[in-house]
């Protein structure tokens, strides 16, 4: 007889076979299903992404540059090399870049996108603005420090 507060020792035994049983056929079920899985992708084709297969390759590159002192910088090379500086301060510079974009979408020369940028003084709101009139262009615009 065991008296209060002495200990009891019991030898436990922990028979681990059908569990590793069990994981084995688990294991063999899950790899003969997965060869029934197919994964699949979704692309989604939107305007910005999809390759025209008669498209070529562009042939010119339109940097416009947006500068602290109410300013853009419009440098175009390639099939066609010229600077150009244009005044943000008044609807007339917007004018000026919608006008030299329309005229190098008339020409031969082939954009892909429109890289723009801004240094670090420039407000949102040249940018936005500059933004938009860029969106008529119907050109991708590409945002970023070139």
């Amino acid at each position: 007889m065991s008296s209060f507060g002495g200990s009891n020792k019991q030898d436990v035994e922990l028979n681990i076979t059908p569990i590793i049983d069990c994981f084995t056929v688990l294991i063999t079920f899950m790899l003969a299903s997965a060869s029934f899985i197919s994964i699949g992708f979704f692309e989604a084709n939107t305007p910005g992404n999809t390759p025209d297969p008669q498209a070529k390759e562009p042939d010119t590159e339109a940097v416009l540059r947006v500068k602290g002192n109410h300013t853009a910088e419009l440098k175009v090379k390639g099939k066609q090399n010229f600077t150009l500086s244009f005044s943000l301060n008044t609807k007339e510079g917007f004018t000026q870049i919608d006008e030299e974009f329309s005229k190098l979408k008339k020409s031969d020369a082939l954009i892909g996108s429109v890289l723009m940028s801004a240094e670090d003084e420039v407000d949102y709101k040249s940018v936005a603005e500059v933004m938009d009139h860029l969106n008529q262009t119907e050109l991708p615009i590409v945002v970023g420090d070139f």
